[in-house]
């Protein structure tokens, strides 16, 4: 589960890492961006922009949509959610509580644990953790519609002052507009649920953090949750592997146009589109199918280390890797350190660099790509700070070692383990990411493919 901050000129930032990997515009034809416009009940407008924290404090490399979120049966007690964020890399539509109206809340139908106590989530993103019960609502997104599903409610006040030091240890809580910069999230990368089977366990049969708690409604100890392992079915889902009227389950397809380089633009426009094979507008073409391990990762090599853990994720503001504060590739004087371990600063190099990468699937198709890394701060200081989409924004992370022994994750020569393809990598291109176990016309998910 991967999301970034917000940025402003000067400012600290968090590794991208997440729990356990994964996380994962003709733009009819597959294969690259641009072209005409698609049309149809299966697509979305995306947008790239400041988000709804405003000019004053914007967002950067970070795609929105809309969403319509209704009590379970009901065609009226409905409401239409703008800046919701796109994240390949995790999964599940969560929405901060604040945002929603009183009634709303009121008739979502609540899960509840074995012992009849609400399920609440704990969600670690890497820039904090998010907190709330998982409820079941109906969603709308474009014409695709989907009933009773789960869903995260973040920060709801019911069960606010009871968040377990289990869950509180992992990061700050992050449940409000300011802090998220978005009004919510929606998860499509390649698994249908958040967890899968590695939550159906007893509280002792965790090997890392628990995920889901069994909480009093209006508790006030941090002690009145515990872990619980729910079954498949209630964990938050990602919305899409629910469209199963239409047929547009499988996946999806994010589709940016081209920014300008190397200095990006004010905002940027594209769509996101449901569905992969399943209709006239969102054929594979001549993309190229990368699929993923157990987690959904691709391995990229990068420097002549092939970092076996590394995604394609929007929910990531740049590119994220292990740079070496090497003189082509210096951090940026005014970055700083990040919390809950871990810590990454902004690139900063004199001129635009090239960098050249192989992406390699499980199924030993390779994609040899070039990407590239400007300056963070003049990046951030273009026409006073008010451009939000850039192609080439970069930072580094250091040595991953930590964190791939951390996850047991398979390393490098050098230790580290991933390479993450954040937004600025969609930009220009057509990327198609397949649900697990689902069929599609390049085959079964998990897949990345462009």
């Amino acid at each position: 589960m991967r999301k970034l901050i917000f940025v402003g000129l000067v400012q600290v930032l968090l590794l991208l890492g997440g729990c356990g990997g994964g996380g994962s515009g003709s733009l009819t034809s597959g294969g690259g961006g641009g072209g005409s416009s698609p049309t149809g009940s299966n697509v979305v407008a995306m947008d790239v922009n400041v988000g709804p924290n405003g000019s004053s404090n914007p967002d950067a490399d970070t795609p929105f949509i809309t969403v319509t979120v209704c009590a379970p049966g009901s065609t009226t007690n409905c409401q239409q959610i703008s800046n919701i964020e796109v994240d390949t890399g995790s999964y599940g539509l969560r929405i901060i509580s604040s945002v929603l109206s009183s009634s709303l809340v009121g008739s979502l139908t609540q899960e509840y644990a074995s012992n009849n106590q609400p399920l609440v989530e704990c969600t670690e993103f890497v820039d904090g953790i998010s907190w709330g019960p998982v409820m079941q609502a109906d969603v709308q997104i474009g014409g695709e519609s989907a009933s009773n599903v789960p869903i995260q409610v973040m920060g709801d006040s019911s069960f606010e002052s009871e968040i377990p030091s289990a869950c509180s240890s992992m990061g700050t809580e992050e449940d409000t507009v300011s802090a998220f910069g978005a009004n919510g999230i929606i998860g499509v990368g390649p698994f249908a649920q958040d967890c899968g089977t590695g939550c159906v366990l007893s509280n002792t049969q965790y090997a890392q953090q628990p995920t889901y708690f069994a909480c009093p409604s209006g508790g006030t100890s941090t002690s009145d949750c515990q872990a619980v392992g729910p079954s498949i079915d209630q964990q938050v889902t990602n919305p899409v592997a629910d469209f199963t009227s239409t047929g547009d389950d499988n996946g999806v397809i994010v589709e940016l146009p081209s920014v300008a380089d190397p200095d990006g633009a004010a905002s940027a426009s594209g769509y996101l589109v449901f569905g992969i094979g399943t209709q006239s507008n969102n054929g594979l073409g001549s993309a190229t199918v990368l699929t993923g391990n157990d987690y959904g990762d691709i391995t990229t090599t990068y420097n002549g280390n092939m970092l076996q853990a590394s995604y394609l994720d929007t929910g990531s503001n740049a590119y994220y890797f292990d740079a070496g504060n090497t003189a082509a590739l210096p951090d940026c004087t005014s970055s700083g350190s990040g919390s809950s371990g871990f810590t990454s600063s902004w690139l900063c190099p004199t001129s635009e660099q090239t960098i050249s990468l192989t992406n390699e699937g499980q199924n030993g198709t390779t994609s040899g790509v070039s990407i590239k890394i400007y300056n963070a701060d003049t990046l951030f200081n273009e026409d006073n700070g008010t451009y939000t989409a850039f192609d080439d924004l970069g930072a580094d992370t250091g040595s991953q070692t930590t964190y791939c022994n951390q996850y047991e994750l398979t390393t490098a020569a050098n230790g580290d383990c991933y390479f993450d393809l954040g937004l600025p990598f969609f930009f220009g291109r057509n990327v198609y990411v397949a649900i697990a176990g689902t069929n599609t016309s390049g085959g079964e998910g998990p897949y990345f493919a462009y």
